[in-house]
């Protein structure tokens, strides 16, 4: 089944599967990963890996459901794994012909938004994307366990080692319409030449200063709970930008920030390092603009995003007023996709916003239009018809600079990283949810503030609204403790959510969004054909409520018909009812 003659394995079980091992006849009893994609990097396996990190294992499983369904209804053979313990669960698909990697990566993000709890990584990394194959041992505990057991698993075995036509990616395609995200705007067309040198690789442009960041990220300490990995990652990111070398990487390991890189290589994994450095220069030979290009340089760009977030993060008790905290989520969610773009202007949806804050798509559009009056954003262009409107983001109001009390205590990038993965989660939904109060206080407690005045002083709450908020968490056992990590907070948040009744709202309402998309796609394209002169007229078209969706690329009106109405108004009840019914007619129309 492995497209590669070695396999991925975790020696010391810690999820670094850095190392490779050739295939062996018998499994291995570490936890192993198989490669997706053969030694010229076309995928010879798709591996849908439902992860419980974000949402819990509810949603993990109900992802699965759906496109396990899905795959049925088109004829795919595939497998079906509960990877371990935590809950989390594969779909393997083999393929009898080789898919593209671009086409692969489209669906990975074309899925995503319907299956919240789907880890995309393996589908978009030709190089290394790895997923632990069935039976592969768990870290945790417990092995990865196919449903099936006996003879039924012998038959779907070897009907699986037949393979599916990589024709399976464009039909999933078709069966979940997806919108390409509308900027691309922080990307080169043609990337900066990656050449190799005694030193090894780095990019063919002169060797320059480290801009402030990653100076500042170098040396400053790392604060308990911090992303360690995300941290290096971005040190990486300035130096392959600033033109450094591998050895240039290797000389400074022993800054505070590259603890995490500097432990592997003691404990003798100095491959993970080369493997993050590739990484680091494939992304920066996309993003960094060249030398003589007419744009602001980089670290500049850097410097007034790192202005943004010490500002947010300096200034955490003003977010406390009605709307702070949305603000506060959305400008630290801005920042993040600046980074990425490598642009302060940004074309923003608000669906795919609210699915990186947490919050309900309607409230980020009205925290925009909120932020935009209080001058930290500015609109470049309106949105029209299915494209998002195009926002600049600003440097912070002044009023926010001054009388600030709280320190940092950590690098801006990883805070703002560790603010939006803790805020977005079931358990910090309005009510019956904690609410986004209890979200603030609750991050800067396990951040290490301790002290209930500090606590008041630093999120802007009262003294009776932190010792409220203490008396749940101890209710709910979310206090933490010294043996505290973040996999342990991760399944006390899933445990809570659990326990008040509030498990997967998030991925309900990111599949409403989805739903909500396609709809207004679907009215766009009615009203684009009502305004066309000369269309041929017919008879109503109704849609069959129990049709199976046909693999087809086809625009929304070709897809479900004619859009609903009653008495010449939009009826989009039955709207709703027909794309929800395409999706998946018996799971999600019961």
């Amino acid at each position: 089944m492995s497209p590669r003659t070695r396999i991925r394995v975790d020696p010391t079980s810690t999820h670094d599967y850095s190392a490779t091992v050739l295939a062996p006849t018998a499994p291995p009893n570490v936890p192993w990963a198989l490669h997706l994609t053969d030694s010229d990097h076309q995928y010879k396996l798709l591996a849908f890996d439902f992860d419980t990190g974000a949402h819990g294992p509810e949603v993990a499983l109900a992802d699965a459901d759906r496109l396990a369904h899905e795959l049925t209804e088109l004829g795919v053979r595939h497998l079906r794994v509960a990877s371990g313990p935590t809950g989390g669960q594969h779909l393997w698909v083999a393929l009898s012909d080789a898919a593209e990697p671009a086409a692969v990566k489209g669906l990975a993000h074309a899925l995503a938004p319907y299956y919240p709890s789907l880890d995309v990584s393996p589908l978009c990394n030709p190089t290394t994307g790895a997923v632990r194959g069935p039976g592969a041992p768990h870290r945790a505990g417990g092995h990865a366990l196919p449903s099936l057991r006996g003879r039924p698993l012998t038959s779907s075995l070897a009907a699986l080692r037949k393979g599916t036509s990589s024709e399976v990616v464009g039909w999933l395609l078709a069966r979940h319409p997806y919108t390409t995200p509308l900027s691309e705007a922080g990307t080169r067309s043609t990337p900066v030449r990656v050449i190799q040198t005694v030193d090894g690789p780095r990019l063919d442009r002169p060797k320059r200063p480290l801009s402030a960041r990653t100076k500042l990220l170098m040396a400053t300490p790392l604060s308990e709970g911090c992303d360690r990995s995300a941290v290096a990652f971005s040190i990486l990111l300035g130096m392959a930008g600033a033109g450094r070398s591998l050895r240039d990487v290797e000389s400074a390991l022993t800054a505070p920030g590259l603890i995490r890189l500097h432990e592997d290589k003691t404990t003798g994994h100095a491959f993970t390092l080369a493997k993050q450095w590739e990484r680091a220069i494939s992304a920066a030979a996309v993003f960094a603009p060249a030398v003589d290009e007419n744009v602001r340089r980089p670290d500049e760009l850097d410097a007034e995003l790192d202005t943004i977030t010490e500002c947010l993060c300096k200034a955490s008790a003003k977010f406390a007023r009605p709307g702070g905290p949305s603000d506060e989520r959305i400008l630290h969610a801005l920042v993040q996709l600046a980074r990425t773009a490598r642009t302060t202007t940004l074309d923003i949806d608000c669906r795919r916003l609210a699915r990186a804050t947490g919050l309900d798509a309607s409230t980020v559009s009205r925290r925009l239009r909120a932020l935009e009056a209080s001058a930290w954003i500015s609109q470049v262009q309106a949105g029209s018809g299915t494209a998002g409107a195009t926002w600049k983001l600003n440097q912070p109001p002044t009023e926010y600079c001054t009388g600030a009390t709280q320190v940092i205590h950590a690098p801006a990038p990883a805070l703002s990283e560790a603010l939006l993965t803790h805020h977005a989660h079931d358990l910090w939904t309005p009510a019956p949810g904690l609410g986004p109060a209890y979200a603030r206080i609750h991050l800067h407690l396990i951040s290490g503030i301790q002290d209930d005045s500090e606590l008041a002083a630093t999120t802007g709450y009262s003294l009776r609204t932190v010792a409220s908020a203490k008396r749940v968490f101890q209710r709910l056992r979310l206090l933490p403790t010294t043996r505290s990590t973040d996999q342990t907070r991760r399944l006390q948040l899933h445990t809570a959510a659990q326990q008040i009744g509030v498990s997967g709202v998030l991925a309900a309402r990111a599949l409403r969004h989805v739903t909500e998309r396609e709809l207004f796609a679907w009215w766009t394209a009615e009203l684009e054909w009502r305004r066309r002169p000369g269309k041929k007229r017919s008879g109503p078209r109704r849609h069959a409520f129990d049709a199976i969706a046909l693999p087809i690329e086809a625009s929304p009106r070709a897809r479900y018909g004619r859009f609903p109405t009653i008495g010449g108004r939009a009826d989009y009840a039955t709207a709703r009812r027909i794309v929800t019914n395409y999706r998946s007619p018996r799971i999600l129309a019961a």
